[in-house]
């Protein structure tokens, strides 16, 4: 049977059989799912599987009614974010001091079926198809309504052939969900699948007062390297892929090679310090060179993929001209990183890779 697919540009508007398209570059500017959006409708024949496209898509496969009784949409849909904290110009702020937007995009797996397979969410949210560069990177935010308690989990998925759902077959990274629940508000009481479980180290979580299992997720950043597909055509889903538990949130979404997206937000800057950060690969010892064109505070920041802070340090106020610093990086797993040189001026990020 002929689908017809909706190609949607306009906020709020969403239907649980539909494809949705967003008219952005993710090379050009980030998606913070706030603006650009007009409010007009077209009903037009899509072929699923483009080899290259310039809308973003999503679309809903389970077609499972929403179960809380609120009559939100059963896929992917605008909303507020969940943390107070992110909310408005006294939330996050990109580093040029600018607000970061005040919506989300949101996919809801209440649906009264519990932790079983007929009770699966499968809604997809889909870029457009990205050229990747020798140097890129995928930057993103995501926060689940509620953790530990019904905590929502999803799937980063990559396809170098086309953006039909069947061809994202690669795995950038998991997100775990709740699935049996605990008595407090500590982890150990809670299980969930495999994969990375938002506000267990105790960051990027609004706590929750007296005995309410429930912390409100805060948007938190995640880096994922993709220099393994340099050169090639890709297309990035999130997969929300949970049982019966609650929402999830994406925002912000860039793939990059001078993008900072540690700590308060992400934002694009040039090599401005012109950042070196050598040997890379590297096992044991980096030098992290920079150049500054005028005195400035400095502070260098190591985070993991997932965007967590593994070393900080406060160099004070530095003086104009050539900067070398030495940091070991012995006691850290194999795996990708981000260093990042913040200044008065502004910050500039290099990948490092440790063997």
């Amino acid at each position: 049977m002929k689908k017809i697919y909706t190609l949607i540009t306009s906020v709020l508007l969403i239907s649980s059989t539909s494809f949705y398209a967003q008219t952005i570059s993710l090379k050009q500017e980030f998606e913070g799912f706030a603006n650009g959006f007009h409010s007009t409708i077209d009903s037009v024949a899509i072929s699923p599987g483009n080899v290259t496209d310039t809308l973003w898509y999503t679309f809903d496969l389970d077609l499972i009614p929403d179960g809380s009784g609120a009559s939100r949409p059963d896929g992917w849909f605008f909303s507020y974010p969940y943390s107070e904290l992110n909310h408005g110009p006294t939330g996050y702020t990109y580093t040029d001091g600018t607000p970061d937007s005040n919506t989300v995009f949101s996919a809801n797996s209440w649906n009264n079926f519990g932790e079983t397979s007929s009770g699966l969410e499968d809604n997809w949210l889909v870029t457009p198809s990205v050229v990747v560069g020798p140097h890129d990177t995928l930057y993103f935010k995501s926060a689940p309504r509620q953790t530990p308690r019904y905590c929502d989990g999803y799937e980063v998925l990559l396809s170098n052939s086309n953006n039909d759902p069947t061809s994202f077959t690669t795995v950038l990274s998991t997100a775990a969900e709740n699935t049996a629940l605990g008595t407090d508000t500590t982890y150990s009481t809670f299980t969930f699948s495999s994969g990375f479980v938002h506000g267990l180290d105790g960051t990027y979580i609004d706590i929750a007062a007296g005995t309410n299992p429930s912390h409100a997720g805060q948007l938190r950043p995640f880096t994922i390297p993709l220099t393994a597909y340099a050169g090639q055509t890709i297309f990035v889903a999130f997969h929300h892929n949970s049982h019966d538990d609650n929402l999830i949130s994406i925002d912000d979404v860039i793939i990059g090679s001078n993008v900072f997206a540690a700590g308060a937000g992400i934002s694009e800057h040039g090599n401005d310090i012109s950042l070196k950060v050598s040997p890379n690969p590297s096992k044991d010892i980096v030098q992290v060179e920079f150049n500054l064109t005028s005195e400035s505070s400095v502070v260098l920041n190591i985070n993991d993929v997932t965007g967590k802070l593994i070393y900080t340090e406060n160099q004070g106020m530095s003086a104009q001209g050539n900067h070398k610093s030495t940091l070991s990086v012995s006691s850290l797993a194999k795996g990708f990183y981000t260093i990042t040189v913040q200044t008065s001026n502004g910050v500039s990020v290099s990948k490092l890779i440790v063997e």
